[in-house]
């Protein structure tokens, strides 16, 4: 990666020397590891989605309720261990147990990472989730076009949608579930919010791309998900319209049969959650008016299936403890 353009930033710098808009390094850091049993059900099921939470973000979302690990001014505390070996001199198994070995940012390399997934795959996950991989892209398709036949679970790209087409062109084969989040319409919201400028514009071609790849859902005898698009929708406190255009432009785009996973799970957190901030019209959760209306609207558009979050989602005990 000589110059990086992953992203609709366009930073075009050298991550071995400089830093971008995320301010991540030319390595894939890991902050976090768990069986998550609070993803969708046809995710976590009975075992667990296996989650891998990596360090670092392109967005810096106000209301982000993994600031901890996803915010530079957070995960740089620990500091990096810049020092760790390369794959080509590590003596394996150097970490008896790497599953929820990580409570700060720590570099990996190509054999950590398929050890990681192999330790959840070992506790009866469903799945493999990659959790915010966005600035890791490239690093994730040489990884995955070496190691995927080694993984016998679908593998999962859990993003926040702020995407290039492009670089969701290079995943073909390599993904079996796209769960991106589908954030916002309106530009003026996506910057004020989350500093992600031309959001829609990105977030809906990137989307379009990872439809092409793997189309509707399929699951398997149990339940869970094989392959397919599931587009998440997390909906602000204020911002029923511009969640209607978006439920809207999913519904004319990709048909009756496109699954949505309509998120009520909003509660004021990270900058959000000041009250002398200058955010504080979304200081609060959705009103039980607000959620029966972006519902009712959801049903009459005509969607045959999909997921509706219940107001008691937006409870802080079921964010991972970072």
């Amino acid at each position: 990666m000589p110059s990086c353009n992953v992203c609709p930033f366009n930073c075009n710098v050298d991550r071995i020397k400089n830093f971008g808009v995320c301010g991540l390094p030319n390595k894939i850091l890991v902050s976090h590891v768990q069986q998550h049993f609070f993803e969708e059900p046809f995710i976590s099921g009975a075992g667990g989605s296996g989650a891998i939470f990596f360090t670092g973000c392109n967005g810096r979302c106000v209301f982000c309720q993994n600031y901890k690990i996803s915010q530079p001014e957070y995960w740089r505390i620990g500091g990096l261990d810049d020092e760790r070996k390369t794959a080509t001199d590590l003596e394996l198994p150097k970490i008896s147990n790497l599953v929820g070995f990580f409570k700060h940012s720590n570099s990996v390399c190509e054999l950590e990472l398929l050890k990681i997934c192999h330790e959840l795959i070992a506790k009866k996950v469903h799945n493999i989730n990659f959790v915010s991989p966005t600035p890791y892209t490239e690093l994730f398709c040489d990884f995955l076009r070496k190691y995927k036949k080694d993984i016998p679970v679908p593998i999962i790209w859990n993003s926040n949608g702020y995407e290039k087409s492009e670089s969701i062109e290079k995943l073909i084969g390599l993904i079996d579930v796209y769960l991106p989040d589908f954030k916002y319409f309106d530009d003026k919201i996506a910057v004020r919010y989350s500093m992600m400028p031309n959001y829609f514009k990105y977030a809906s071609g990137a989307i379009s791309e990872m439809f092409k790849q793997v189309g509707y859902p399929s699951f398997s005898k149990n339940g869970m998900i094989k392959k397919g698009l599931v587009i998440r929708h997390l909906v602000l406190p204020g911002n029923l319209e511009d969640s209607k255009k978006i439920l809207s432009w999913i519904f004319k785009t990709f048909g009756k049969k496109a699954y949505v996973s309509l998120m009520s799970q909003y509660y004021p957190t990270y900058k959000a959650s000041k009250s002398n901030s200058k955010f504080t019209e979304i200081n609060r959760t959705l009103s039980a008016d607000e959620h029966k209306e972006i519902t009712d609207y959801f049903i009459n558009l005509g969607f045959e299936d999909g997921l509706i979050q219940d107001l008691e989602s937006a409870d802080p005990a079921f964010t991972p403890d970072f």
